[in-house]
């Protein structure tokens, strides 16, 4: 039974809120590719192509894991490691590097933003 408190916003509005959260995911994530990318691979690698692994990698690994269950997760794994070969134009090691840094950039830029959000709502400690 539904909460009588809470409208109803609708599918049109579930919807365009879906779409919304997913370019945002996307903008994130591409930007953690890219950053990670330029770090790791020795060539200039645009945010396109960052956001090409974002969004054809969410989709694929999707998929796989939606499939397959655990060894969707392997696969899409796999999956992941192929695109950022494919897209950036790197080896096998190349791209397990681009792996790695982006899981070392996402969670740096999840501390900094976490640490400026908290500066922002309860005021950042006075030292002196």
């Amino acid at each position: 039974m539904a909460n009588p408190m809470i409208p109803p916003i609708g599918l049109g509005a579930t919807l365009l809120g879906f779409i919304v959260l997913f370019i945002i995911y996307l903008i994130v994530i591409g930007f953690v590719l890219w950053l990670a990318g330029e770090i790791v691979v020795g060539r200039r690698v645009t945010f396109g192509e960052a956001l090409a692994i974002a969004g054809v990698g969410t989709f694929l690994v999707g998929a796989s894991i939606a499939l397959l269950g655990l060894i969707g997760l392997l696969l899409g794994l796999v999956i992941f490691l192929l695109l950022v070969k494919h897209y950036f134009k790197t080896g096998w090691l190349g791209a397990i590097g681009v792996g790695i840094m982006a899981i070392i950039v996402l969670v740096v830029l999840t501390f900094i933003l976490g640490a400026v959000l908290v500066g922002t709502l309860f005021g950042f400690p006075k030292f002196f």
